[in-house]
């Protein structure tokens, strides 16, 4: 069997918990988790997500059942939906802009049982799904100032981590007996990138999905250990999901919060990302302060150097974007500091990257070849179709049923029309029509 076979064997068949375990044993000591002046070792984020699922359990929290997240960025959010992987529940991250009647049809049809909010504007997004009969039996505040006393529902954030400890204390193998029984298969996280009430799609991610696709992005990128990340997407973003926690996890990297976006510069030398998901704001931002820079300060691979170091993305190895073309300009100006922009393409659907440039293989143009594993074929008609297991497991119904998104051979038609050159490399050149009575796959 190759090397490839290996890893790739091995990523199919693990879970979040086991790759978890695996990374806290390994690199205790190192940082894992860095937010302004707190700092989480490997041990101690393995001691937290044990506390928490310990607690989510103690709440009534059980397989395959959804719990609803929105916070900002920050550890306690990526914390809280590690800990609920670990039992097999299903996480998912609202967004934090979503208004009260998207809350309340999302609500509606995960069917949740728990809620985590943090402040008093995500409250009041979600007061009239708490108003109305629904299935929430459990919400946790991290402000305190928020608590409705009178509504048995709700509880602090360290009401829920002394619940948590007090649940350890009495049965401390708990957690791992609940983790050993999560498979590869079994659902991980749900996303909803609607905004229409009307048709909602949640999307369902596996074990197996996650933790493939942080696997394959390894293989490709290669990032040293305890290398850092910076996160600053809201997590129901399919791409802070795998960089910033999945992949984390996996490849034991020192991840840095920065829950205000508008700061995302300004931190950016201070964490020194290896992998680095630039949104479009964030690449237009950055393309702004290199066009600040004279040219003669920016001529040579030395001055590249300085500025990489500037701007915070010395250490490097993947400076990433969403599909779609990146203007000329913006390329050579990357280019010209010794970064190569890495355009991807992929759908929530197949969990982020179905296709990347990287290092080692680029064509400017082009969203790049295959992740590793996956499958792409040119329908008659210029559809682009993937297969492989990066293709999620279907869209939740609201009877709780999941909905297949593939054909009876596996491939998923992902709405997208694009070429395939002789090499493997995609270009996206447009989208199909919408002829799928709604169902078409929801880009990044």
């Amino acid at each position: 069997m190759s090397t490839v076979d290996d890893w790739a064997e091995a990523a199919l068949e693990t879970t979040i918990p086991r790759l978890f375990y695996h990374t806290t044993t390994h690199f205790a000591d190192e940082p894992a988790l860095t937010d302004g002046d707190r700092t989480f070792t490997w041990k101690q984020a393995g001691e937290e997500v044990e506390l928490l699922a310990a607690a989510l359990h103690a709440l009534g929290l059980q397989r395959g059942q959804t719990i609803l997240l929105m916070m900002s960025t920050r550890p306690e959010h990526w914390l809280a939906d590690v800990a609920a992987a670990h039992l097999g529940a299903v996480p998912s991250t609202l967004n934090p802009g979503l208004s009260q009647d998207q809350v309340h049809a999302i609500v509606a049809h995960s069917r949740a049982r728990v809620a985590v909010l943090e402040s008093g504007d995500q409250l009041r997004r979600w007061a009239k799904a708490l108003r109305n009969d629904s299935t929430i039996e459990h919400v946790v505040v991290l402000d305190e100032a928020l608590m409705v006393s009178a509504d048995h529902r709700f509880r602090t954030w360290r009401d829920l981590r002394r619940q948590g400890a007090q649940q350890l204390a009495a049965d401390p193998g708990l957690v791992r007996r609940e983790s050993a029984g999560v498979s590869p298969g079994t659902p991980a996280a749900v996303v909803y990138p609607s905004e229409d009430c009307d048709h909602l799609k949640g999307v369902v991610l596996t074990h197996r999905n996650l933790c493939f696709a942080a696997a394959a992005l390894h293989r490709l990128t290669r990032p040293e250990p305890n290398t850092a990340r910076l996160s600053y997407l809201p997590l129901s973003h399919i791409a802070e999901r795998v960089v910033g926690v999945h992949a984390a996890i996996h490849d034991a990297a020192h991840v840095h919060f920065c829950g205000d976006r508008g700061r995302v510069l300004a931190e950016l030398p201070r964490a020194r990302p290896a992998l680095f998901f630039a949104s479009s704001e964030v690449l237009s931002q950055l393309t702004g302060v290199l066009r600040d820079i004279p040219a003669e300060q920016r001529s040579t691979p030395r001055d590249g150097q300085r500025v990489r170091a500037r701007i915070g993305l010395g250490g490097t190895v993947w400076p990433s974007t969403r599909s779609g073309p990146v203007e000329a300009e913006v390329v050579e100006l990357f280019s010209g500091i010794g970064l190569e922009v890495c355009e991807g393409w992929g759908l929530i659907e197949t969990t982020g990257c179905a296709t990347t440039n990287h290092p080692a293989a680029r064509r400017t143009g082009t969203v790049g070849r295959a992740m590793p594993g996956m499958e792409l074929r040119i329908a008659a008609d210029g559809e682009v179709l993937v297969r492989g297991p990066l293709v999620c497991a279907g869209y939740l119904e609201a009877d709780g049923m999941i909905r297949s998104v593939t054909d009876a051979d596996g491939w998923l038609c992902t709405g997208d029309v694009g070429e395939l050159d002789d090499d493997g490399y995609l270009t996206i050149t447009g989208r199909k029509p919408e002829l799928f009575g709604g169902n078409v796959p929801l880009a990044l």
